[in-house]
């Protein structure tokens, strides 16, 4: 694996929830895999295809909000890195959110930060 730099090794230290939800292509309608982990600034995803680095794809995840209800949230996710999980048939996928609404980064937020308190 390839040297981390300072930001990267800092931005790992972003507490990370293991929600495991479906994510939806918001194009094609397709699910697109699993989160393996959440935070507000970006996912880990588990998938059966592999993203190429750099490309962004238009998302929808619905997200618990603590009170056994979902949240649909629509997201701009950027794939950072994607390798072949072991000797499996999956992939792992690193992405970025950038972009959504106001709503989705305010209830994501709030969401997470009220998880890291508990």
């Amino acid at each position: 694996m390839a040297q981390q730099t300072e930001k990267q090794a800092e931005r790992r230290k972003i507490t990370r929830f293991p929600i495991n939800e479906e994510v939806y292509d918001t194009k094609t309608f397709k699910s697109l895999g699993y989160t393996a982990d959440l935070n507000p600034y970006g996912m880990m995803l588990v998938s059966t295809d592999q993203f190429k680095t750099g490309e962004e794809t238009r998302i929808s995840i619905d997200i618990p909000d603590g009170k056994n209800k979902k949240i649909k949230t629509f997201l701009t996710a950027q794939c950072r890195w994607s390798e072949r999980h072991l000797n499996t048939a999956f992939f792992n996928s690193g992405f970025r959110f950038i972009y959504s609404s106001n709503f989705d980064i305010e209830f994501i937020e709030t969401l997470f930060f009220g998880l890291t308190e508990q």
